[in-house]
């Protein structure tokens, strides 16, 4: 498999295969957001759950659920629309439009390709796929470590190791990137989780038109107390939004011109 031409995509979508590419990336794609910054912004949806933003340095995992891929893409939303990289690595059903629709900026997301079978792996940890045109075999892990010295946020949406994830969660916090890992992707625990619960759809006319969630966030430090709130995922218009005045057993507050529901008192 050839890797395109990144000057620029015709559809923002990078198929990398092998290390050279990769450094070609990264000097293409260096942060704009500023590394002094400790934490990065988050949509208004989320600052029920992340008051504080994104912490640099950290890893995230999305437990299954019902629209886990569609929350990894918001919660990487705010910090891309105020200019900082995205890569996506081993999601290949990731569609474009709708990742647009949630928030993400096209022209900063990078979705990487790291070749059948990323996803199932087998064992414990993950299996080099993807023979490059050199010949060589690039395990997702390999990918993942090169995008974290070059962007902010890496999505993570194929298995690795025990010993790789140590490995990618040191690098991330030397970096100050963050590691958000889809369902089933990151071993062991992360510094935050977060999970969707429920999932009602508003059919109107017969037509699909918004989810209504749960959304739970908790991890270490900062996060321990767990947070909850209700998002529309997505909401009518195709993009995130919280649900005014839900009941989740928790307060309700008002961040600006919006109330958000889920704030513990």
């Amino acid at each position: 498999m050839e890797a395109l031409d990144l000057e620029p995509p015709a559809d923002t979508r990078a198929v990398l295969t092998v290390p050279s590419a990769l450094a070609r990336v990264a000097e293409r794609s260096r942060p704009v957001a500023l590394a002094g910054q400790q934490a990065l912004p988050v949509l208004p949806c989320l600052l029920a759950l992340l008051p504080d933003g994104l912490r640099r340095g950290t890893t995230v995992s999305i437990e299954p659920g019902p629209g886990a891929t569609a929350l990894a893409m918001v919660l990487v939303a705010g910090a891309s629309a105020g200019g900082s990289w995205v890569a996506a690595v081993g999601v290949p059903s990731l569609g474009l439009a709708a990742t647009a629709e949630l928030g993400v900026a096209p022209e900063r997301l990078l979705v990487v390709d790291v070749g059948p079978g990323s996803q199932a792996g087998t064992g414990p940890g993950a299996t080099p796929v993807g023979p490059g045109r050199t010949g060589r075999v690039v395990a997702p892990a390999t990918v993942v470590a090169a995008l974290i010295d070059a962007v902010d946020i890496v999505v993570l949406g194929s298995r690795v190791g025990s010993s790789d994830a140590r490995r990618l969660a040191a690098r991330a916090r030397e970096q100050g990137a963050v590691v958000v890992a889809l369902p089933g992707r990151w071993p062991g625990v992360a510094d935050l989780r977060l999970r969707v619960d429920g999932g009602t759809w508003e059919l109107p006319h017969r037509v699909l038109a918004a989810r209504r969630v749960a959304v739970t966030a908790e991890g270490r430090g900062a996060a321990a107390r767990a947070r909850r709130a209700a998002l529309w995922l997505p909401g009518p218009d195709g993009s995130p939004a919280p649900v005014a005045g839900a009941d989740t057993g928790d307060e309700v507050v008002e961040v600006g011109d919006r109330v958000i529901a889920g704030a513990p008192a």
